[in-house]
């Protein structure tokens, strides 16, 4: 017996029991409660800034409370996740079948890498029935008038593009907990100004659980992101949340298959999340990402001409939280490699400190980013093809390393250019007219600069 099988036997249900939260001056603090019977409860903490003064309004209260309990709903999976029970009741909230499907189907895309790396198989149907006990609420009208933007940061190239490009806008930017590459990232910005800090705490249970050996692994953190960040748009009047998601994020990790390591960076969350969140509440706030419509090669491109943040990013999760960048990891290669067409060697060997492509270690990595092997790694990373044009382009620029002339042949064979990654424009995406022009203004003078 598996040990998936094994604690659904043992642990019949998952319990969203509460959540309470309290407004201390300019900070609002949210508890929630969830608890595997027989297993251990939880007690995850969030505490997010406040800057409108009316949150005793009753309309305003019950918008807050609809978004709160929300919030829950997508920390559970982090929890619900250990021991992953086939039931999962609801005691503090109602929702009708048709959300009960929606979240079902988070938490079945969004653990798709935790199933796999656990061996797990089991069907969206088999995996987990939501019921809930609480009280129906209706659609909230919100009448407020937000302006301005929310840019979600994460330390890495992405959000650098969506501020410069957004700069001359009303920018707030948003980050959960603090690491020192996002904080750097920011104070090259604006010196964090303007800065909106969530802060996260994880239950010392569930870690101690990990610990000792139950289901562990991946959990869409992005959902988490979204989530929270319309709370932190709506307690501080942000009309816009501005993702920095690009449209590579929609390939599979796993070739053929549903498992995306960036499920909840997708074109397809995002569309759920605008569907959903709408059912929750009305009001002018609006959930894009602004990069949606690019590939990670274009976003790497702008990147290039934004020198004063090359020596302060940090794309690396082993490392980003030490501000360095691990050198053995394929986000870090990745990033290598897409940077390639656009900074020289120099360039790359004073961000990362060395010449990775020159790294025997990174050999299965730089085999799964290009597609050689079939699967990608389980990393943020671009598309296959992405990744092989602009290692085709580094061999065409006559430049020479340690893996691109041990895969020259397959690396020759590249259908597409970087050139060509260049002129695609993705269709689907949900950024406003203006702003989606003032994106592809700013690709035309970046690909004109560079002349590629």
């Amino acid at each position: 017996m598996s040990k998936f099988e094994e604690y659904r036997s043992q642990y019949k249900t998952f319990e969203y029991k509460a959540y309470h939260y309290s407004i201390d001056g300019d900070r609002l603090k949210v508890v929630f409660d969830f608890e595997t019977p027989g297993l251990a409860e939880f007690h995850p903490t969030w505490e997010f800034m406040i800057g409108r003064n009316d949150l005793d309004d009753e309309n305003v209260k019950a918008a807050l409370d609809a978004l709160i309990f929300n919030l829950g709903m997508t920390e559970t999976i982090s929890y619900y996740k250990c021991a992953c029970p086939e039931k999962m009741i609801v005691r503090c909230g109602y929702l009708s079948d048709e959300k009960a499907l929606w979240w079902r189907k988070l938490f079945y895309n969004g653990l798709g890498e935790f199933m796999y790396r656990n061996g797990i198989e089991v069907s969206e149907e088999d995996l987990l029935e939501i019921t809930s006990e609480g009280e129906l609420k209706p659609q909230i009208k919100d009448d407020t008038v937000y302006e301005g933007f929310l840019i979600p940061v994460g330390g890495g190239k992405d959000s650098v593009v969506s501020l410069e490009v957004l700069k001359n806008e009303k920018v707030s930017t948003y980050h959960i907990n603090n690491n020192s590459s996002t904080l750097e990232v920011i104070d090259v910005f604006n010196d964090k100004k303007t800065d909106l800090c969530a802060l996260r705490t994880l239950d010392k249970n569930m870690l101690e659980l990990n610990s000792k050996g139950y289901l562990n692994g991946h959990t869409p953190f992005s959902a988490i992101v979204a989530f929270s960040s319309v709370i932190t748009a709506f307690l501080n009047r942000r009309k816009y949340i501005a993702l920095s998601n690009e449209t590579s994020a929609n390939e599979s990790t796993v070739k053929d298959s549903f498992v995306n390591h960036q499920y909840s960076k997708s074109y397809e969350f995002e569309e759920d999340f605008n569907n959903y969140i709408k059912t929750i509440v009305s009001s002018d706030i609006h959930y894009f990402s602004f990069l949606r419509p690019l590939t990670e090669l274009q976003i790497a491109a702008l990147f290039s001409r934004y020198k004063a943040y090359h020596s302060v990013f940090r794309s690396c999760n082993v490392g980003s939280k030490k501000g360095i960048w691990c050198g053995n990891c394929p986000k870090c290669l990745f990033v290598y490699i897409i940077l390639a067409p656009f900074l020289s060697e120099s360039e790359e060997v004073s961000i990362f400190g060395e010449k990775l492509l020159d790294k025997e270690s990174l050999d299965k990595d730089f085999r799964e980013l290009v597609g050689i092997d079939e699967n990608k790694p389980f990393e943020c990373v671009g598309t296959r093809g992405e990744v092989a044009a602009s290692l085709s382009h580094f061999i065409k620029s006559g430049k020479k390393s340690l893996l691109t002339e041990r895969y020259r042949k397959q690396l020759e064979e590249s259908r597409e250019t970087v050139g060509d990654y260049m002129k695609k424009w993705e269709s689907k995406h949900f950024v406003p007219a203006k702003y989606e022009e003032e994106l592809r203004k700013a690709l035309e003078e970046c690909v004109t600069q560079l002349n590629i």
